[in-house]
């Protein structure tokens, strides 16, 4: 392979890697998203004087919502310890080193079969991309979900390698995952899987203990959480179990659903089939039992995650994804031993065509979402400082959150303040005619249940077919909600633009519709009748240039009635 052709791959791996770092980092934020609230209960639960060992590891082992979370609740507490103050945008760059690490053991793994480095460009284009957003850009689940993959490989990686004390750093690596996340348990499995294939039953059989022993510690502490349902539902459990290890095919628009299905039928039925033949003809195949014992892993995270996740429905959620992508490059690694060489160039391209497409795709279906959510917690860290409310969540996420959020910041554990320039003071309002942007009011009602509790989650969107401005991506609009009563109440929230065509995507100029909505948790608003305000904060111009401007709408919140009515 021409030396050319090496040096042009290693660019290509090393700018996507550049591009995914810049997008992380320019898309995170230190705010506490829905569960990263445990987290900062956890370092809350360590001011206490005198210290107290029992306490502090009873509240590091409590389990959450069928989790142990050991792990997390660790790196979190050393974020503390080190810097001061709790930095969730910390963790998140944790996760993404964490990320580009696992890139790293994959190409491990890669470097076994001795191919021109171009067959690992795929690898990339699958792996650095924002499907698994949920992962890569939300704390608390890339701590967990990073540090099982990453405790998975390395654990393969040690078995399969020969290394010296392999099967008790493997044991430990194990432990550590069970203690990091729910289907942590499954590196004992997986672990077990490659002994077995390789008709090790020495080690499998201490494998098994090591596991009996964990369940024997994790049912003292075991309390049963609130998102395990089993309702059994055999079409929704197969179908979703299929879609999750085939959910990079969702990114493809019309056919994503079907071809996630086809894609884990594909993905089983190969796993199946290279089980049977490692079994009775190549158990001495060091790299073929790794890649044997990731996909168990997948396999059996997403066949719990469907049975206990998919009562209702079928259900694929971003945080797995992650599994989806890992499960495509675990395969094409797999077969690209296991076929001539004369096939490798067609393997390659095929895989790079799919790939390409799918790194393509991700980026503009989920970019929209992640500007959106990075919008929503400046306007939340500015709503806490102002009125003491998080308006991205729930009514009833808020009212549980809210004296922990208050503790920590008594404690100076963390802190919500934001720096930002009030568009009232010293800004030139200008009125817009009322037919210049409209919204109408859709009030929605979700009965939410989870294991220990029923509860409604009442909110309303604001919909508007047509917006007077530019919804160039570098601007962030916002509505301000100020108070025309007494009280001097004042709320922001992101106007959430819908998603334009693929072909302007590559410009950005028109990659956000000009209709959209504004969601309104409003049960978390104090009562009032409030004016709107429509503000652009330009990333790329001084805050004396954002301009505001004065609608005639206004909107009125009923405490009593729980409603909210346009005026």
């Amino acid at each position: 392979m021409p030396k050319a052709l090496t040096y042009i791959s290693a660019i290509v791996i090393l700018s996507l890697i550049g591009i995914f770092v810049f997008y992380i980092h320019y898309f995170s934020l230190d705010f506490p998203f829905q569960d990263d609230v445990t987290l900062l209960e956890f370092v809350n639960s360590t001011q206490m004087s005198p210290w107290n060992w029992s306490h502090f590891f009873q509240a590091l082992f409590r389990v959450d919502n069928d989790h142990s979370i050991v792990i997390p609740r660790l790196i979190t507490w050393l974020d503390y310890l080190i810097f001061g103050q709790v930095n969730f945008q910390h963790l998140i760059l944790i996760t993404l080193a964490e990320l580009i690490f696992i890139l790293y053991l994959l190409f491990r793994l890669f470097k076994r079969q001795q191919l021109a480095l171009v067959y690992f460009v795929p690898v990339a284009f699958l792996w650095l991309q924002p499907q698994y957003h949920e992962v890569s850009n939300w704390a608390i689940t890339g701590l967990q979900h990073g540090h099982v993959t990453l405790f998975l490989l390395a654990s393969l990686l040690i078995i399969t390698e020969n290394r010296p004390f392999a099967l008790a750093w493997a044991i430990l690596l194990a432990f550590l995952a069970s203690f990091t996340f729910g289907n942590g348990f499954i590196v004992f499995i997986a672990l077990a899987y490659v002994y077995l294939l390789q008709k090790n039953w020495k080690n499998a059989l201490i494998i098994g203990i090591s596991l009996v022993i964990f369940f024997a510690c994790y049912l003292q502490i075991y309390q049963m959480g609130q998102a395990a349902k089993f309702h059994w539902n055999l079409n929704h459990i197969i179908f979703s179990f299929l879609g999750f290890i085939g959910a990079s095919a969702m990114e493809f628009p019309k056919i994503g659903l079907i071809l996630s299905w086809f894609i884990g039928f594909w993905v089983v039925s190969l796993f199946i089939y290279y089980s049977l033949d490692h079994w009775k003809f190549n158990f001495k195949n060091k790299s073929q039992g790794t890649y044997l014992g990731i996909l168990s892993f997948i396999l059996f995270s997403a066949g719990l995650i469907a049975l206990v996740r998919s009562a209702e429905s079928y259900t694929i959620y971003s945080r797995f994804q992650l599994y989806a992508a890992l499960s495509i490059i675990i395969v094409y690694l797999h077969l690209l031993p296991h076929t001539s060489k004369q096939i490798h160039p067609y393997l390659l391209i095929g895989t790079l065509i799919y790939s390409i497409s799918f790194y393509c795709l991700s980026y503009y279906n989920h970019t929209i979402a992640q500007q959106y959510q990075k919008m929503s917690f400046v306007a939340d860290r500015i709503n806490w400082q102002n009125n003491g409310s998080i308006l991205s969540v729930s009514s009833g996420y808020l009212w549980n959150a809210k004296p922990i959020f208050q503790k920590a910041e008594n404690n100076k554990i963390y802190s919500m303040n934001y720096p930002w320039n009030n568009p009232f003071d010293g800004h030139t309002t200008i009125s817009l005619a009322p037919e210049t942007l409209i919204f109408q009011a859709k009030e929605y009602k979700e009965v939410m249940q989870q294991k220990h509790a029923t509860w409604l989650n009442h909110y309303y969107w604001l919909e508007f077919q047509h917006f007077p401005f530019s919804t160039n991506f570098k601007k962030q609009w916002f509505l301000i909600l100020k108070s025309q009563d007494k009280k001097p109440n004042c709320y922001i929230l992101p106007i959430q633009f819908a998603l334009n065509g693929k072909k302007n995507f590559l410009s950005m100029e028109n990659y956000r519709a000009n209709y959209g909505s504004i969601k309104i948790n409003h049960e978390s608003i104090q009562e009032g009748i409030y004016a709107i305000y429509l503000w652009n904060l330009d990333s790329e111009t001084s805050s004396s240039k954002n301009q505001l401007y004065a609608l005639k709408q206004a909107i009125q919140v009923d405490a009593r009635l729980r409603t909210l009515e346009l005026k």
